[in-house]
């Protein structure tokens, strides 16, 4: 690897690192201060009480908040579009993220949306383990869509990219040796 290579391959890894940082921040913790003693002492609790799983407030009707949702928007309450939008953008750029830090190859999109659902679903069962949450079943849907569109978003502009370079843009040239055909 070429060290302009590895140079923009750390700034992509430094990257996806300050993403998943402010994801966690957002999701988790509400965009307040991340305080880990609190998700340690939280799932301390539910450790020592796993009854307490049972008062935690799970929505596992696909699209119930999702509809709810958009009867809210008909009303004229802005709160639920930031939900609705903020789910799926939240995860736009790791759509964007796995193709580039995983290579570009076959079955991309796959890996977009496995690791899209499992990431939210991560998420997902920290908030009911910690109750600093409420698991749902739509925002795992809302946030895997995210991620597939960031896929789409991706794969268009690297279309867009081999376009205006000609076709080959990720193909390395070839160069002849005075000894040898091509090499």
């Amino acid at each position: 690897m070429k060290p302009k290579e590895f140079n923009l391959k750390i700034l992509w890894v430094a990257a996806f690192i300050i993403y998943l940082y402010l994801l966690t921040k957002l999701i988790l913790f509400k965009g307040h201060t991340m305080d880990w003693d609190a998700v340690r002492v939280q799932l301390m609790t539910i450790a020592q009480q796993p009854d307490l799983i049972h008062t935690r407030t799970v929505n596992l009707t696909p699209f119930q908040e999702i509809s709810r949702d958009w009867h809210s928007l008909s009303l004229h309450r802005p709160g639920t579009a930031i939900h609705l939008l903020g789910n799926v953008m939240a995860f736009i750029p790791l759509g964007m993220f796995i193709p580039v830090l995983m290579g570009n190859k076959l079955l991309s999109g796959a890996k977009v949306l496995v690791l899209s659902l499992l990431l939210s679903l991560t998420f997902e069962v920290t908030q009911l383990l910690t109750g600093m949450g409420i698991f749902d079943v739509d925002d795992l849907m809302l946030n895997t869509f995210g991620g597939m569109i960031g896929y789409v978003l991706y794969t268009m502009l690297i279309g867009m990219k081999r376009m205006i370079l000609g076709g080959a843009a990720h193909t390395p040239k070839k160069e002849y040796n005075s000894n040898q055909s091509r090499v």
